[in-house]
């Protein structure tokens, strides 16, 4: 470690910082990539981003960024009956050649200083239930769980998928037993359900921004812990002062009689694999929200959740998506439901990791699911 310094963030650590994140997700074969830009969009534009908020650790022989771990955002989020400042850790990276060497142990600690100097109550990040940093750094770290999220995956356009893999081209019938056929029954099984008679649903690519952000703002808070409303300031970073197509957002909204009772947004990655030579366009659902109060019962609410998974899966077949890719908490027990009825695969748990930064101060029991931004589960807004 005599040659690692500690700083953080400078004005052209870019393109540095983006190769450490592809080569530091790309160990176990694949993952998504960052560019320079859309790393400089992710974080130097993020709303409140300020150089401390991104702690390097640097090899200064080599003059190379060979660790990293970056707070973003922090902000103000809803649990319970009192608000609470929260920071987001994020990109926790470590090159290769470089590992177990306590280099990310050093850059976390880093940022939770940071995190105290903010003032903030509590922070969180989002890890693989068996992965190594979780038991190896986090639990180390004074980290708790305190919800657990299953990965769901869908291939929405199988075409697109054997595209991507031709490969696949073989399992061309199993994929479309999978995936279309439930999709087929579902949109019988609605048409005939008396209850969805004065439904109707709409797909917005890149417009009607704030139609949907006002709606999910006064819905989803009903039913969720840990909901950071969306602010102009935020949604225009997130949803429409975007660097590429790939950014830009579809939103598919469901009306009954002709007031908005649910919706969602998607927008795409690229998870490639530099070992294959294989790149594959993936689909990220960001929320899920439904008006639950306008259901009579649990079954009707997994019937809803059916009816606007049904309409992603649409969206998201105009959009070219091969695969389609939701985290949703356990404790969502109707739209899980919904989920395995449509055949979404269930590959993997993430689990939700808190850390108090205050003394006297608890993390408080939550009774309601948990929502927990894309931008700590998955790494993008």
């Amino acid at each position: 470690m005599n040659d690692i310094i500690f700083r953080h963030y400078r004005e052209g650590d870019e393109k540095q910082l983006a190769t450490l994140f592809n080569l530091a997700f790309q160990q176990n074969g694949s993952g998504f990539v960052r560019t320079p830009n859309n790393w400089n969009w992710r974080y130097v534009k993020s709303p409140g981003f300020e150089p401390e908020m991104c702690q390097i650790a640097e090899d200064t022989n080599k003059e190379k960024i060979v660790g990293a771990v970056i707070v973003n955002l922090i902000e103000m989020v809803p649990i319970g009956k009192n608000m609470y400042l929260i920071g987001d850790i994020n990109d926790v990276s470590t090159l290769p050649d470089y590992t177990n060497r306590g280099i990310a142990t050093k850059l976390m600690e880093k940022s939770i200083e940071y995190m105290k100097q903010k003032k903030c109550d509590f922070s969180i990040l989002s890890a693989g239930f068996n992965g190594f940093a979780r038991k190896r750094i986090y639990q180390k770290l004074g980290y708790f769980d305190v919800d657990i999220g299953a990965l769901f995956i869908q291939f929405p356009n199988i075409i697109q998928l054997i595209k991507n893999v031709y490969a696949l081209a073989l399992f061309f019938p199993i994929f479309c037993a999978f995936s279309y056929i439930p999709r087929f029954l579902n949109r019988i099984r609605l048409k005939f359900y008396r209850g969805f008679k004065e439904f109707s649903y709409e797909i917005n690519y890149n417009k009607k921004h704030f139609e949907y952000m006002n709606k999910i703002n006064k819905i989803n808070p009903k039913y969720y812990e840990g909901f950071p409303k969306y602010n102009e300031t935020k949604f225009l970073w997130a949803r429409v002062k975007v660097p590429a197509a790939q950014q830009k957002p579809t939103y598919i909204v469901i009306r009954k009689n002709g007031k908005i009772i649910g919706g969602s947004v998607i927008t795409h990655q690229y998870i490639h694999s530099f070992k294959f030579g294989i790149k594959i366009r993936i689909g990220i659902i960001h929320e899920i929200f439904l008006e639950k109060s306008i259901y009579d019962n649990s079954k009707d609410l997994v019937l809803g959740y059916i009816y606007l998974l049904d309409k992603i899966l649409k969206a998201s077949t105009r959009r070219s998506l091969a695969v389609l890719m939701y985290v949703s908490p356990l404790k969502d027990k109707d739209l899980n439901r919904a989920l395995n009825n449509m055949n979404f695969l269930k590959i993997k748990a993430n689990v939700t990791m808190i850390k108090e930064l205050k003394a006297n101060l608890k993390f408080p029991q939550i009774k309601s699911p948990l929502f927990v931004p894309t931008y700590v589960t998955l790494g993008f807004p």
